[in-house]
C-alpha cells in the first residue's frame, strides 16, 4: 500500500472511490463527476492538501480536504472521509492522519474541522483517539414544506446581490462549512429578501436543482409575523411541492427547529462537528 497526497489527475479515481465508499453508508450516497467538481470548489477542497491510499494504484481509502482563512487562521476541513468496504477495519484513516500531519505542521494550519453522524459512534471514537472533540451538535432537516396560512406583511423579491453586512445582522448561529459565505459566494444559489417598504427584514438562500435550503434568517424585530413562512411559502412555489432538505443547522437555534418542524419538515438526522487545534 501507497500513501500519498492526491493530485488532480486522482479526481476520476477519487470520484470511484467516493461512490465505492459511500454506497453501504449510514445515509447512502453517489456523486458524478459534475456535482464532484461542484463539491470541491463550493468546499475549496484541494486535492494537494487531500490524501490517499492505493493498492496496486486503485484508490481505496482518502481524506479530502477543504482549506480557508477564517480569522486570520488556517482551518482545514474534512470534506469527506471514504474506505472501501473490503479495506475497513485497517486503521487507513488514523495512517492517513499520521501522513498528512508533517504537511500541515509546515503549513502552519490551526484547526482542523470535521462533521461525523451522531451514530456512527466508531468513527466518533477514532476521531476522538486522533485529538478531535465535539464542537457543536448540527441538525439535518427534510420533507415537503407544508407553509402554514400567513398575512403577507412583507413583499418577496428576487435578490440580485448577497449582502452579507445585512444578512448576518439576522444571524443568531453559525453556518457550517457548506452553508459558510465562502461556499454560497461561489456556489450562488438562489437569494429571496422579505421586504417591508424598502428594509429588508429577512432573506433565504436555496439551491432549487438539488432542493436545498441553506440559510433562512429573519431580524429579531420582525420573528412571529410569518415572515419565515412566506419566504418558504416562496421557495415551495418555485420547487412545485417537491422534497427540500436543511442540513447542519446549530442545535442551539431551537426557535429555528420548531419552526422549521412546524413548517412541515423532519429533523431525521443529526451530525456533529469537530474540531482538533493544532496551534
Amino acid at each position: 500500500m501507497q500513501i500519498r497526497q492526491l493530485t488532480k489527475q486522482d479526481i476520476p479515481d477519487l470520484l470511484n472511490a467516493i461512490n465505492g465508499a459511500f454506497a453501504d453508508y449510514i445515509v447512502p450516497f453517489q456523486l458524478n463527476a459534475e456535482q464532484l467538481q461542484f463539491k470541491m470548489r463550493s468546499e475549496n477542497i484541494v486535492p494537494e492538501w487531500s490524501i490517499g491510499v492505493f493498492e496496486a494504484k486503485k484508490l481505496i481509502a482518502f481524506i479530502m480536504h477543504g482549506v480557508r482563512t477564517v480569522n486570520k487562521k488556517t482551518v482545514v476541513y474534512n470534506a469527506g472521509t471514504g474506505v472501501l468496504p473490503e479495506y475497513r477495519g485497517h486503521g487507513l484513516v488514523g495512517k492517513m492522519y499520521d501522513y498528512i500531519q508533517p504537511f500541515f505542521e509546515e503549513h502552519n494550519v490551526n484547526q482542523l474541522v470535521l462533521e461525523v453522524i451522531e451514530s456512527n459512534q466508531s468513527a466518533i471514537r477514532a476521531y476522538e483517539k486522533n485529538g478531535f472533540t465535539i464542537r457543536r451538535k448540527l441538525l439535518c432537516f427534510g420533507g415537503e414544506l407544508q407553509p402554514k396560512q400567513h398575512l403577507n406583511r412583507a413583499t418577496i423579491k428576487p435578490l440580485q446581490n448577497f449582502v452579507w453586512e445585512d444578512f448576518q445582522s439576522f444571524w443568531d448561529i453559525l453556518p457550517s462549512w457548506q452553508s459558510a459565505i465562502p461556499s454560497m459566494d461561489i456556489a450562488q444559489p438562489k437569494a429571496l429578501g422579505a421586504f417591508v417598504g424598502e428594509v429588508l427584514i429577512g432573506y433565504i438562500l436555496f439551491n432549487p436543482i438539488n432542493k436545498r435550503i441553506y440559510h433562512i434568517a429573519v431580524t429579531s424585530e420582525h420573528r412571529r409575523n410569518g415572515i419565515g413562512t412566506q419566504l418558504l411559502a416562496e421557495v415551495q412555489k418555485q420547487l412545485s411541492g417537491e422534497k427540500v432538505q436543511m442540513n447542519n443547522m446549530d442545535e442551539a437555534a431551537e426557535n429555528l427547529k420548531l419552526f422549521l418542524e412546524k413548517q412541515g419538515l423532519i429533523n431525521d438526522i443529526n451530525q456533529f462537528e469537530m474540531v482538533k487545534s493544532l496551534g
